[in-house]
């Protein structure tokens, strides 16, 4: 027997055979000098095939369902973006280059700049560009699916297990009816449009599984365990026998838990003994609104601003963004929505910072130092900010603060772009609510003296620990190292905590641990009543939050608060967490 590991994106047990889909082959693009009148005819081509490719997914969207079509309306967005079209125009007519080969190199780059990120979420969106302009490229190339070799459900064995790199998601809308009974990615995660559609469809799915195309074989029979996420090979008739057992009871449970999802959605969040706690969500894109809503989230507590700036050579200008901020607004139905102001830098570089080369980006020029050196694109982002506010809760949120200095004068900024708006008439809620990111420990440590300038904290915990224990989080080497349990974390989250209740200040949590159940049982006993995660996890953090009683959270808090290392209170958590299964 073998065990390999991957990500749980859609839940589930399936044994079956296995389909490995070789869909890496190169497609030939060919490149060759052209001159300023030919380039003047193949945009011409150009702009023939975006039209075609938007009419096929226009046509493709009246036939699917709602997650698909969302996904499609994605796809439309990207082929209207008014900053990718124009670059490639101006690649053409500079370069005269072929537009084939112009149009590749953008997708490309892109695509490649998105998948170093550092950011699970926006590398995951590399296949949806990939997807978007290869149909246009399909067309440039006389392709008439508009397609670049992907996936045809039509030669899958129904019953299979799908194994492959990675699918387009337009490419994955036939997978339900290609009758399909697992996926297996080696890229991936839970929040890609793939592992979208998979938990729509119900196919238990796991990514981020390396090299699997390497081990496993056309027709070799495996076992998928989607919900605890790995995939068993050689397995014994014993160990068959178990996960067809398994697999009946999780169909079963399937059924019961789908209601049990649906009722918690719509419960109130609130501990057993009567306290009112917020759950809010972290998005990336103004669609998600949507999906957060769905979930149950109370409102945004995190919206990661540097999607719109990553991944392009042309920083988008104020319209731009004030239209996704507006949408993302509007989409909450009146509830507050958090946007935190560009964070880019160390793992999430736009192009002026990948040039500088920095040795240690992560303590460098990143977040709002970057911002304040480049004031007046800062204003841009924060008069857009402004003129949302005009059309809901829109809260600004400002990132890597260090202490009261660096805050001063990130509000000096925003007291420009303020005097701006009104001088030019611009609408915006003149009471619109402030607040920072507790993500360095200087700032956790002197979080009474912030707690006094502002309407609210969040702590980003990702950052927090990774500073506090002096971890790159992304190093395997001392990834062991990273544990939002140690004391020291510990103290520090509850300092912030306290600054708060004693400022009147409102505090809550964005990062990962906000979304972990056994973290939260530990975060309520300390004062914590807002919590801020990915949308799928709102449903169990709430189901526990309505067991448990704030004495008993206490109690652990307490009890975690007496012990020195954090194999000690992890052990203490579930424990306790046991008591309530």
């Amino acid at each position: 027997m073998k065990k390999i590991e991957g990500l749980s994106a859609s839940r589930g047990i399936v044994i079956g055979p296995v389909f490995c889909l070789a869909n890496d082959t190169p497609v030939s693009i060919p490149r060759y000098r052209i001159t300023e009148k030919e380039a003047e005819v193949q945009w011409l081509h150009f702009e023939s095939a975006l039209e075609k490719s938007k009419k096929e997914i226009l046509l493709l969207k009246d036939t699917r369902n709602k997650d698909q079509s969302e996904i499609l309306e994605a796809h439309l967005m990207m082929l209207s973006d008014p900053e990718f079209i124009p670059q490639i125009k101006k690649s053409l007519f500079t370069e005269l280059i072929n537009i084939e080969a112009v149009l590749k190199d953008k997708i490309d780059e892109t695509s490649g700049m998105l998948r170093t990120t550092g950011d699970s979420y926006l590398a995951e969106r590399a296949v949806d560009i990939e997807d978007a302009f290869g149909r246009v490229l399909g067309h440039l190339l006389q392709n008439t699916d508009g397609s670049k070799g992907g996936t045809s459900s039509n030669f899958i064995p129904p019953g299979a297990i799908l194994v492959a790199r990675n699918i387009k998601p337009s490419d994955a809308f036939t997978l339900k009816d290609s009758g399909i009974s697992g996926i297996i990615l080696e890229e991936g995660g839970a929040t890609s449009h793939v592992a979208i559609l998979a938990r729509a469809a119900r196919i238990p799915a796991v990514m981020g599984v390396t090299g699997i195309l390497d081990i496993l074989s056309d027709g070799e029979e495996i076992i998928l365990d989607a919900t605890d996420g790995f995939v068993i090979t050689e397995a014994t008739n014993d160990l068959v026998s178990l996960y067809r057992s398994r697999q009946k009871t999780s169909l079963r449970l399937q059924a019961e838990t789908a209601v049990e999802h649906s009722t918690l959605i719509h419960a109130r969040s609130e501990t057993a003994d009567g306290t009112v706690i917020g759950l809010r969500a972290n998005i990336a894109y103004a669609e998600e609104a949507i999906d957060a809503l769905e979930e149950g989230a109370e409102g945004v507590g995190l919206f990661r601003s540097e999607f719109l700036f990553l991944g392009t050579a042309i920083l988008p200008g104020e319209e731009v963004q004030f239209e996704a901020y507006r949408t993302t607004v509007e989409n909450m139905n009146g509830l507050p929505v958090v946007i935190r102001t560009l964070d880019a830098g160390a793992d999430k570089m736009i192009a002026e910072q990948i040039e500088l080369g920095e040795k240690n980006p992560l303590l460098g020029w990143r977040a709002v130092r970057y911002c304040l050196d480049r004031r007046e694109f800062f204003k841009i982002q924060l008069r857009a900010l402004l003129r949302a506010s005009y059309f809901g809760d829109l809260r600004i949120m400002f990132p890597m603060i260090s202490g009261v200095d660096e805050l001063d004068a990130v509000l000096d900024v925003l007291e420009e772009a303020k005097a701006e708006c009104v001088q030019e008439g611009l609408p915006f809620n003149r009471n619109i609510k402030i607040g920072i990111m507790i993500e360095i420990p200087a700032a956790a440590v002197c979080a009474d003296f912030l707690a006094k300038k502002v309407d609210f904290m969040s702590i980003g915990t990702n950052d927090l620990i990774q500073y506090t224990m002096a971890v790159d989080r992304e190093n395997p080497k001392v990834a062991h190292l990273y544990d939002c349990y140690n004391p020291a974390v510990l103290r520090l989250i509850r300092q912030t905590i306290e600054a708060g209740l004693s400022a009147g200040t409102e505090v809550s949590m964005c990062g990962e641990m906000a979304g972990n159940p056994g973290s939260v049982f530990l975060l309520l006993g300390i004062g914590l009543r807002c919590f801020s995660m990915t949308p799928p996890l709102i449903a169990p953090v709430k189901e526990l939050i309505r067991k448990i009683s704030l004495s008993d959270a206490k109690e652990l808090a307490d009890a975690a608060f007496e012990l020195s290392a954090a194999r000690e209170i992890r052990k203490l958590i579930q424990g306790k967490l046991k008591t309530y299964e």
